[in-house]
């Protein structure tokens, strides 16, 4: 079940002097409130979706949104929060802020991932597990048993799997029975074209 919703912090506080309140009619001060609002998911910030201006009359305690006030007060209000505007927090910006860093960080695990597996598929070692697609649109593995000038011998898993999150399931010491030899020319022609997708060593 995913909790998400609306919530809103106060973000800036303030008086209005010389106001005469629409309550008690007292000529008095009242003191206004900033409220941002933001959309959150699990209670973390996504974004900000709005601000809410509130006053309170010092004398009666009598609360009003700013837009339902006489232009008078709206004027007065609008001086002073000019004066130093209310800001939006950086916080209001939390779950953006951790997407993207989660993002940058795949990016670059990815590229170091493949940086690595490029220097695999170079420089071949006994033990290397090769994952790849079959001709059947399922998923296996292919572990190096050993490397010669030009070839590349595997024992290759007989068993197969629907979805490459399960790999690990087949990937068993007993699986490995029947040996096959490649060239190292169409192992890189195989990555290259995606057929293996990942390399793996130990």
């Amino acid at each position: 079940m995913i909790f998400y919703g609306t919530r809103s912090s106060n973000i800036k506080n303030g008086q209005l002097r010389n106001i005469k309140c629409p309550n008690c009619e007292n000529e008095t001060s009242m003191t206004y409130s900033v409220f941002g609002k933001y959309a959150h998911v699990y209670w973390i910030p996504f974004f900000p979706i709005g601000k809410t201006n509130i006053v309170e009359c010092n004398d009666c305690k009598a609360t009003y949104d700013v837009k339902d006030l006489d232009q008078k007060i709206k004027d007065k209000f609008k001086i002073e929060k000019e004066k130093e505007s209310a800001k939006t927090p950086i916080w209001f910006f939390s779950g953006l802020i951790i997407i993207a860093i989660i993002a940058v960080a795949g990016y670059f695990l990815s590229q170091q991932t493949k940086a690595e597996e490029l220097e695999f598929i170079d420089q071949p070692q006994v033990g290397d597990i090769y994952q790849y697609k079959t001709e059947t649109n399922n998923y296996s593995t292919m572990k190096i048993d050993s490397v010669l000038k030009d070839s590349i011998y595997f024992f290759v898993n007989e068993m197969e799997i629907t979805k490459s999150s399960g790999i690990s399931e087949i990937d068993i010491e007993e699986n490995y029975k029947e040996l096959y030899g490649f060239s190292k020319s169409k192992i890189k022609e195989m990555y290259t074209n995606e057929e293996i997708y990942e390399i793996n060593r130990d």
